[in-house]
């Protein structure tokens, strides 16, 4: 064996023990990511005037706008949602779109910019409001300052629609449609309930869950797609594929947080 091949498995095999090492930590312990909350107002349960909402059907679509107060990487949003058939027979299918702002003359409705979509079908009965919860699968970053609309929409006839609970109590920044499926301008009201969750936005090089370290979730995120053909994230050095060049830069950022 000539010296490049023994050089060339010395490598290999120290390649190997990093990442067994590397695995084996993870499986011991890696913390889930941390969710902070972006929005949240209250639930729809307590308020004054019992339990009520906005119709999301086919003559209606609904949006409330939120504001980060900082960069922020999308984890979750979770809405109140009733139903208006009570049989158990329909559970009417609602789309959900997180949007841009479109502000021209000074009016604030919902864009035509979309960043990410879920859909739903109504898992309440009759009005007993349950909370649908939609995990981001894109985690677009939402920026500090900037307006952004999530809407409901949906093309359920009435009657048999969901109906998107307004909080207890507070107010918030809404826009519906009209029968011709043009939006109202937006202004404060009655607010819809609605939770937004995600993680502090962070440039640090191998922080992949964007919590603002380099920590044992973020390896165990490299992890989970190394080798991967198409890996989802962990391809730190953007070479197209989650290797050991991409294990070493991680683990030579390991433990540094944002300022």
């Amino acid at each position: 064996m000539d010296t490049d091949t023994r050089s060339l498995n010395r490598i290999s095999a120290n390649g190997t023990r990093v990442l067994l090492c590397a695995l084996a930590i993870a499986a011991l312990a890696a913390p889930a990511a941390r969710a902070d909350i972006i929005y949240e107002t209250e639930g729809p349960f307590g308020g004054p005037f019992g339990l009520w909402g906005y119709d999301v059907f086919i003559d209606q679509s609904v949006g409330v706008r939120i504001t980060p107060d900082q960069d922020y990487t999308l984890d979750r949003i979770s809405l109140w949602f009733m139903n208006n058939d009570g049989s158990g027979q329909h559970h009417a299918l609602v789309t959900i779109t997180l949007r841009d702002d479109n502000n021209s003359d000074g009016v604030s409705i919902p864009g035509d910019a979309i960043y990410e979509t879920w859909q739903f079908n109504v898992s309440a009965v009759g009005w007993d409001p349950q909370l649908e919860v939609m995990d981001s699968q894109d985690h677009p970053t939402l920026e500090a300052g900037v307006n952004y609309w999530i809407v409901a929409e949906s093309d359920s006839p009435a009657m048999i629609d969901g109906v998107w609970n307004i909080a207890a109590h507070g107010t918030g920044f809404m826009a519906n449609t009209d029968l011709d499926g043009e939006w109202y301008p937006g202004a404060m009201s009655a607010v819809t309930c609605t939770i937004v969750e995600g993680a502090p936005a962070s440039d640090l090089i191998g922080d992949l869950d964007g919590d603002c370290d380099v920590d044992l979730a973020d390896l165990a995120i490299l992890l989970a797609n190394y080798g991967a053909a198409e890996p989802e994230d962990g391809d730190i050095d953007g070479d197209g594929d989650v290797d050991l060049a991409d294990l070493a830069t991680l683990l030579a950022h390991y433990g540094e947080v944002c300022e």
